[in-house]
């Protein structure tokens, strides 16, 4: 039991050192203080966004969709969704 009441004496004395040092500080660097926590929230949940990692894989699906499309015109066919270049009928003997 003696650890649980230092555990949380030690908690409540840095809540009361943080209180203490954001009211020493001026309006302009506790917006930039609370700025500078919202980029650090961002970038920790960025890998865990599942829907930001959807249409990012969305967006890389649909560039190579593109390029495919473009580069059909070289030389080959789509059979339905599949691109079948010409160069790979050729046999070699």
């Amino acid at each position: 039991m003696p650890l649980l009441h230092t555990i949380l004496a030690s908690l409540g004395l840095l809540i009361c050192l943080a209180l203490a040092l954001h009211m020493m500080l001026g309006p302009a660097r506790r917006q930039r203080l609370a700025r500078l926590g919202d980029r650090l929230v961002q970038a920790l949940q960025r890998p865990f966004d599942k829907r930001e990692r959807r249409r990012q894989a969305h967006r890389e699906a649909q560039a190579a969709i593109e390029r495919a499309r473009r580069g059909s015109s070289r030389e080959g066919e789509w059979d339905g969704n599949v691109y079948r270049p010409k160069q790979f009928d050729k046999r070699k003997d």
